[in-house]
């Protein structure tokens, strides 16, 4: 589903339908196999996603329910996160695309309305970006794109 390069850790992750795994850059050799618990994929627009941050962890979206699956840089822990929707806590919705900011701060792209969350996992909340960006027409994020947000209320 989808591919991302650590390149400061010689990592690549993938995304699969049965989990994550994690391969050495260098050796091509497969480091780790990771389950999600209770992870699944819907067939809608946008696929589940999945964003490296800074200190090499890695975060899963569904693309169904407002979750996130944890994944420790190094111990390659997992844990479940429930994230609520701020202002849209009716809203039965998950991420189709995520990206670490520049900064450091985790977004998220619903592909119901196409509207964008900055999510502090740690609290498990997210709230919509606005003023909405018109630009976000896609099921893709890239740190550069998202950091033009990092501020906006």
């Amino acid at each position: 589903l989808r591919i991302r390069s650590d390149a400061a850790r010689n990592r690549q992750w993938v995304l699969t339908l049965d989990g994550v795994r994690v391969y050495d850059t260098r050796t091509k050799a497969l480091i780790r196999e990771i389950v999600l618990p209770g992870w699944s994929v819907a067939r809608i627009l946008c696929h589940p996603d999945l964003a490296l941050d800074r200190a090499g962890s890695a975060h899963v979206s569904s693309n169904i329910e407002p979750k996130l699956w944890q994944i420790d840089g190094d111990t390659f822990e997992v844990k479940l996160r429930e994230i609520r929707l701020n202002e849209r806590e009716q809203w039965d919705v998950g991420f189709g695309a995520l990206a670490c900011s520049v900064e450091g701060t985790l977004f998220g792209l619903a592909y119901r309305g196409g509207t964008l969350w900055r999510v502090d996992i740690e609290k498990g909340a997210a709230h919509i970006v606005r003023p909405y960006p018109a630009i976000l027409k896609t099921c893709e994020l890239t740190p550069q794109l998202v950091s033009g947000f990092e501020r906006s209320e």
